[in-house]
């Protein structure tokens, strides 16, 4: 029987793909902004027209996320990138002329790798495969050790989609053998101009150094503050609703609630009229043991399950009409479970005094927990807003709207991205919302002013 070495294995399909990617770039270096929009207009075209359909097989097959709320996501992405990125001009000519004496000129930054999250939505393929295009750039993917086997076969299929619009092929590729010691080998590998890691904090680290640039994609679990002046009904709404929105896989999900002791009652009862299932101490317990197994479990785990799937999971008697399940915490522990990423509709409830203290509050989950890419505030006084705007080290704040949606530029006025830059969190190099901005630079032409 002959051994195969992994460790050389995997280094080896990397080296292989990079080298791959390089020559790609060659042929997409060829095309201007003009040409790739045609590909990305005819992908968003052939996506829509089949969406119904790929959606519901992607969730049925991953088992995870929600259909009716997945479609709902990608049908708004794709309309929102159409309105904003589609018309953008990134590769060529951005602005200025001769007249002008000065001239911006886009520039195609190379090979892109992206390290891919452990359950990403069907959006955030589709919003993948159009950073890639509409930027013009080559891009490799790196399988996720934890990605189910369907994952990567839709990934294909709408590079199969891609492709279809004679878009040049080879531009997309993909990496499935993944090792540490390949992961360490793109962090030194010359031929890589930038590296998106998506939510992979494993490769975060002392053991994963490099000199590339880095942009690191936030994920779920984020602090929303509630304060006493808020329209609490609608923010409690909003808060059930983006949090149990896709079962609570997309960035910028929140799962930490603080507000002001004076309206938690009014808060909790909201919270239960509107679908939300208020833990005692023993279903707590419950929860806990069964969550503490089924992370293990890769094939069928919590992430991105239902409320109810998981109550009923954990033995917890709740109505079939659970949307969240909520616990009430006092204090904030290094051992406290609640506060580990949790991306399911799990919602953690903080009281304090008052504004000041809250504030204090979601400061110590945005540092301590290294959360801070995204807070969320519902606020009808504009000096506590412009206090949290100033005090908190975020990279983006979304007033009074749902989160996963607002901060993903979907509801509220971000670019649209399902990647949410994460430099604030103290990785990568950015804190915006991933477009083709980020993956071109800008070449200046400046002419003598004295002609």
């Amino acid at each position: 029987m002959r051994y195969i070495d992994k460790d050389l294995e995997s280094i080896q399909e990397l080296r292989n793909m990079l080298q791959n990617a390089q020559t790609s770039f060659v042929q997409l270096n060829e095309l201007n902004q003009v040409e790739l929009d045609l590909y990305s207009g005819r992908f968003i075209k052939a996506v829509c027209n089949d969406l119904s359909g790929l959606v519901s097989q992607y969730v049925e097959a991953t088992n995870y996320g929600n259909t009716e709320d997945e479609f709902q996501l990608c049908s708004e992405f794709l309309q929102r990138f159409k309105e904003t990125i589609q018309k953008e001009t990134f590769v060529g000519m951005v602005e200025g002329d001769a007249n002008d004496k000065f001239i911006e000129i886009g520039v195609p930054i190379g090979t892109v790798v992206v390290l891919l999250p452990t359950h990403p939505s069907f959006t955030l393929l589709v919003n993948l495969i159009l950073l890639a295009v509409k930027s013009g750039n080559t891009f490799v993917f790196i399988a996720n050790n934890k990605n189910k086997p369907e994952v990567l076969k839709m990934f294909r299929l709408l590079v199969d989609y891609i492709e279809t619009t004679e878009y040049p092929k080879g531009c997309l590729l993909f990496v499935e053998s993944v090792t540490d010691e390949s992961i360490k080998e793109l962090f030194v590998n010359s031929e890589v101009s930038l590296i998106i890691n998506i939510d992979s904090p494993q490769y975060v680290n002392k053991k994963f150094r490099t000199n590339t640039p880095l942009i690191y994609g936030g994920g779920t679990s984020i602090p929303v503050f509630i304060d006493h002046t808020a329209e609490i009904e609608k923010a409690v709404e909003d808060v059930i609703h983006s949090r149990s929105f896709d079962n609570g896989i997309l960035p910028g999900s929140e799962q930490f609630l603080v507000t002001e002791e004076a309206i938690t009652d009014r808060i909790k009862a909201l919270m239960e009229s509107h679908g939300a299932y208020i833990m005692s101490s023993n279903d707590e317990k419950k929860l806990i043991n069964f969550l503490t197994l089924s992370e293990k479990n890769i094939v069928d785990n919590y992430i991105g399950k239902s409320a109810t799937w998981i109550a009923e999971s954990s033995d917890i008697d709740v109505p079939k009409t659970t949307r969240l399940l909520v616990s009430v915490q006092n204090y904030m522990t290094d051992d406290n479970f609640f506060n580990r990423k949790l991306s399911c509709p799990i919602l953690a409830i903080y009281m304090e005094p008052d504004w000041i203290l809250a504030c204090k509050k979601c400061m110590s989950i945005l540092n301590e927990l290294h959360l801070g890419h995204t807070l969320t505030i519902h606020s009808r006084d504009g000096e506590v807003i412009k206090e949290f705007a100033i005090q908190k080290a975020v990279g983006r704040m979304v007033v009074n709207a749902p989160t996963s949606c607002g901060a993903t530029g979907i509801t509220a006025n971000f670019p649209p991205s399902l990647i949410l830059g994460g430099g604030t969190t103290g990785r990568g190099n950015s804190v915006s919302n991933i477009t083709p901005r980020e993956l071109t630079y800008i070449r200046r032409v400046g002419f003598s002013l004295k002609d």
